[in-house]
């Protein structure tokens, strides 16, 4: 009986480890601008998108996305100040601080972003080099 006592123990002790561990880690972030949905207000998915005045806007499905293409001025009037500001693209170069080129961009982490010249875009990919 005591072994079984010490087993079911250390199965709870092994359980709270692991379940720390996966809350310390929170949940897996997703590589979008927005969070929420402008259509629905749900959580959105990193597979729906369509680019809105130079930036991605995410979406939770593709009614959702054939929606939004049909008025998108009006989901984005909706849409909360960080949700908006989170859509705006950058105006001035993340490398020169120099104003932007709107011909001159890369993609990362789910968003664009835009640069004044090709050398800024050589030197942010040397730095992150999981954008393309």
């Amino acid at each position: 009986m005591r072994k079984i006592t010490v087993a079911v123990f250390m199965i709870g002790i092994i359980a709270t480890v692991v379940a720390a561990g996966v809350a310390a880690d929170g949940p897996e972030k997703k590589n979008v601008t927005n969070k929420m949905c402008p259509v629905s207000g749900g959580p959105v998915m990193e597979k729906y998108r369509t680019e809105y005045k130079g930036q991605y806007v995410y979406v939770c499905c593709e009614g959702c996305l054939n929606e939004f293409n049909k008025t998108p001025d009006a989901f984005v009037a909706k849409m909360s100040k960080e949700e908006r500001d989170a859509i705006a693209v950058n105006e001035v170069c993340p490398v020169s601080k120099e104003p932007i080129d709107k011909t001159k961009s890369v993609e990362f982490e789910g968003r664009k972003v835009y640069f004044c010249c090709d050398h800024c875009i050589d030197k942010y990919k040397k730095d992150h080099p999981t954008a393309k």
